[in-house]
């Protein structure tokens, strides 16, 4: 990420384990990007070496996702903070306010547990890819969160062109079409305003 980029954080707790989304690249694992881009769940990638990893990364805007986890607690001699109620999922205003936004990990342990990857130059195009959560850590709703930390991203954009991805037909479709406001390109060629064109690597 370009350093003029300010890195952007998020958090949330889910059955009391707090979560983070952050695009500091400081904090991404490589070694846990390249484990999921050699695993099955994520067929149309492949592992990279390690320098082709850090270039790949070092161009594109990242967000990963953290588990968070806290040093040791207090004694009971040393006074205690009250605590915070933390936002769930279901509260829909959390995911755009700002008053939920991480300042950063400080003494904080972070164990990576997914990723997305915008391919863009950070003002008129992005092209979102990569999407990631591991096996262990589904179901929680961490991908969904996921999706409407990058649609925040893209909204606050105010000189975006064209935001894309690929997705899979069916669930894949309405799942973005529902969490990111994406649209088929198909019904944009059929109106006659735009042909997608591609090519792919060489097999």
């Amino acid at each position: 990420m370009p350093p003029s980029q300010k890195t952007r954080e998020w958090r949330i707790s889910i059955s009391e384990q707090e979560f983070l989304i952050s695009t500091d690249l400081n904090s991404i694992s490589h070694d846990f990007v390249n484990n999921a881009y050699g695993s099955d769940d994520m067929y149309w990638a492949k592992a990279m070496p390690t320098a082709i990893l850090r270039n790949i990364l070092s161009n594109s805007l990242v967000l990963g996702v953290y588990a968070v986890q806290f040093p040791s607690p207090k004694t009971a001699e040393e006074p205690s903070s009250p605590e915070t109620p933390s936002p769930t999922l279901e509260d829909p205003s959390f995911y755009f306010s700002d008053e939920f936004q991480g300042t950063g990990a400080g003494a904080e342990k972070l164990e990576q547990v997914g990723f997305a990857r915008f391919i863009t130059d950070h003002v008129t195009v992005y092209y979102l890819t990569d999407v990631y959560v591991e096996p262990e850590s589904r179901g929680k709703g961490l991908g969904k969160w996921l999706i409407s930390c990058c649609r925040e991203i893209l909204d606050s954009k105010p000189h975006l062109m064209r935001a894309m991805l690929m997705a899979s037909p069916g669930d894949g479709k309405e799942f973005y079409e529902e969490n990111l406001g994406m649209r088929d390109m198909q019904e944009e060629a059929a109106e006659g305003h735009v042909l997608a064109m591609t090519r792919r690597r060489n097999q």
